[in-house]
């Protein structure tokens, strides 16, 4: 009998987006298989439920058609004019336009059919978190009337178990909205971050699809697709768009909302230093549009400036305090926890205002101990060189990680704070950078674990963001090279928890690895 000694995880993975992808049974509705023959299409939904039947409907004076056959499942069949040339998968869900017909899922509902069973939507609305619902739609099907809407919603349930809407968008059939009937076109609902005292506040997502046609145009049908929920952790003005600057000189104002200036030094002189007050070494700028001012990829209409002189910086985390106010707000409320990884973005500019070669940019994550120090858990050095900033008018973007946090690490469960701190060397003091566009997003640390073991069977569990793919590898010895690992199977990690059995050979060990493809 093999024993299994040890399980590695060898994760080469990409780049981090700037939201973490929140698992969604059957979202791009490839459960159950459409059979590719006539008709193309059943009534079934692996995984999402139906709206009951309303009373006012009755089948006799709808040719006969049940409830249940309004909302269901088809094969994006290649017929030339028909076939939708970018579904996700080979199928995609319809929804009659039909008053009250609907799809929808959450953490009590039953899947219609259970074909997914096992497989449940686990999402909730987490303070400090902003959502964003993603869903590819084409309307027009079936001779629909221009006007007919669909409504796209996010919604926890009540003490009752009511659905209670926190969110919505609607989607009117238009020619100009679909100019084409084989191109799906994506819409999106956006809650933004959430707050302790918000009703839906650690309450389950729901996720519905539903046609609001009025009763004077029905008939024709939706197609839907590629259902996502994105979420992502909120940094408040993290993209310096308050308070608003006028669109006047000096185009810049030394205020910054919800982030915190560092405090001025013992050594910095106001008097040496042209009669500047500390405060104003930081601020908000608006982006003018004069020739060569101009900053084109800039988000929003305003950015941060910074001044390239020892300790200047903005800061913020769950106890910062911001601008004029005495007390925290507590609104950036986001922890490090385990198992998940981090990635902070910020759009940098160098070289402002005479800045010199060398000066520095420290871009940090943080934590505070129990006596409230700052202690960085990762930073990234940017440099002002030509090299970098080739463009005066062209922000660069640049990256801190924190791979997986561990249980055992000191910043495990501590807020995470965001710092960017000038570190210019004080023979190098002088210009400013402009910063703009600071996200942080939270994703699955890949991991590889035993998840159980028999007599002559592995079963191995791949944790990660749903939808990733894995080349499992084996190996009997540990330390061999490239050559000495054999692929043993290829994996979708589809909920985010995907696994994989083997049969064990005669060896006496034996290792795996999963590269993330």
């Amino acid at each position: 009998m093999a024993l299994l000694l040890w399980c590695s995880a060898l994760l080469l993975c990409g780049h981090a987006g700037h939201g973490s992808v929140l698992y969604l049974p059957n979202g791009s509705f490839e459960s159950p298989v459409v059979p590719p023959v006539s008709p193309y299409a059943i009534p079934v939904l692996g995984s999402w439920q139906k709206s009951p039947q309303p009373a006012w409907y009755d089948p006799r004076q709808n040719n006969d058609t049940p409830w249940d056959y309004l909302m269901g499942t088809f094969y994006n069949v290649s017929f030339p004019g028909q076939f939708i040339d970018n579904v996700d998968g080979a199928q995609a869900a319809f929804v009659f336009a039909v008053p009250g017909a609907a799809i929808y899922q959450d953490f009590g509902s039953p899947a219609g059919t259970n074909s997914n069973s096992g497989e449940v939507f686990d999402a909730t609305f987490r303070p400090g978190r902003s959502y964003s619902l993603r869903v590819g739609l084409l309307g027009g099907g079936g001779g629909m009337k221009p006007g007919a809407t669909l409504e796209l919603r996010l919604y926890f349930r009540d003490l009752s178990s009511n659905k209670v809407i926190v969110a919505a968008t609607s989607v009117t059939n238009d020619s100009q909205v679909f100019p084409t009937n084989t191109h799906l076109v994506d819409f999106e609902v956006r809650v933004p971050a959430v707050q302790t005292g918000d009703a839906w506040a650690n309450q389950k997502i729901g996720v519905e699809i539903v046609s609001t046609v009025g009763f004077d145009i029905p008939g024709g049908y939706w197609d839907v697709d590629n259902v996502r929920l994105v979420e992502s952790i909120d940094i408040p003005n993290g993209s310096f768009e308050s308070p608003v600057v006028p669109p006047v000189s000096p185009y810049a104002t030394p205020a910054v909302d919800a982030w915190q200036k560092t405090a001025q030094p013992a050594w910095y002189d106001p008097r040496q230093n042209n009669d500047t007050p500390w405060e104003y070494l930081m601020g908000t700028f608006y982006n003018v549009s004069f020739p060569g001012q101009f900053i084109d990829n800039a988000d929003g209409t305003q950015a941060a400036f910074l001044f390239a002189i020892p300790e200047a910086g903005l800061f913020q985390d769950y106890n910062s305090i911001a601008g004029t106010n005495t007390t925290p707000s507590h609104a950036f409320n986001a922890a490090f926890t385990p198992g998940k990884s981090y990635t902070m973005s910020v759009l940098v500019l160098g070289g402002g205002g005479g800045m010199k070669e060398g000066a520095t940019l420290q871009l940090g994550l943080y934590y505070r101990d129990a006596a409230s120090n700052i202690v960085t858990v990762a930073a990234t050095t940017v440099t002002n060189t030509a090299a970098n900033f080739p463009s005066s008018t062209h922000f660069r973007e640049y990256q801190v990680q924190v791979p997986g946090v561990r249980a055992t690490d000191p910043w495990a469960g501590r807020n995470i704070g965001i710092q960017l701190l000038s570190t210019a060397a004080p023979d190098l003091a002088g210009g400013y950078w402009d910063l703009d566009n600071v996200r942080l997003s939270e994703i699955v640390a890949p991991d590889l674990v035993v998840a159980q073991v028999s007599t002559n069977q592995v079963t191995l569990k791949v944790l990660s963001e749903p939808g990733a793919r894995f080349e499992i590898l084996a190996s009997t010895n540990l330390a061999a090279g490239a050559n000495g690992w054999t692929s043993v199977a290829t994996i979708t990690n589809v909920s985010g928890a995907g696994s994989f059995t083997q049969t064990i050979g005669s060896s006496a060990q034996q290792f795996y690895r999963a590269r993330q493809l």
